[in-house]
């Protein structure tokens, strides 16, 4: 595979998906903070901006995110496992899509899930050096 392709795919991935990262992210933000209007969208524009940077293959943007992230959840006494619970979600959520919108195009499906995959991998990398 070309990197310009894998490249396109990924800042394609990146488009398509923010609405649906979007609402996995408020919608458990909004849960968990009821009432607290100000501090979840806080929260949820910081993870989806890691989000972002992730399936967009700007490591080091994601790595500053989820910094800038751990920083706001430590404000609220969130733990760092409940942030990964949300990630999980996510990432759930987008494989789902990629499998159900590319079942007839195998090469697409396979692109969009290498993709995903590197979105996880950085994202592993990012947890680890925290």
């Amino acid at each position: 595979m070309q990197s310009r392709e894998f490249a396109e795919t990924s800042r394609e991935i990146a488009r398509w998906s923010e609405p649906l990262v979007a609402d996995r992210i408020f919608g458990v933000y909004q849960a968990w903070f009821q009432g607290h209007g100000q501090m979840s969208d806080a929260l949820g524009r910081q993870h989806c901006r890691m989000w972002r940077s992730l399936l967009e293959g700007e490591a080091i943007r994601a790595k500053d995110a989820r910094s800038h992230l751990l920083k706001l959840a430590k404000r609220v006494n969130l733990e760092e496992r409940s942030l990964e619970v949300i990630d999980e979600s996510v990432m759930d959520e987008l494989f789902r899509v990629i499998l159900r919108r590319w079942q007839g195009s195998r090469d697409e499906a396979r692109l969009n899930g290498m993709a995903l995959v590197l979105a996880a991998s950085t994202l592993g990398e990012i947890r680890k050096a925290a």
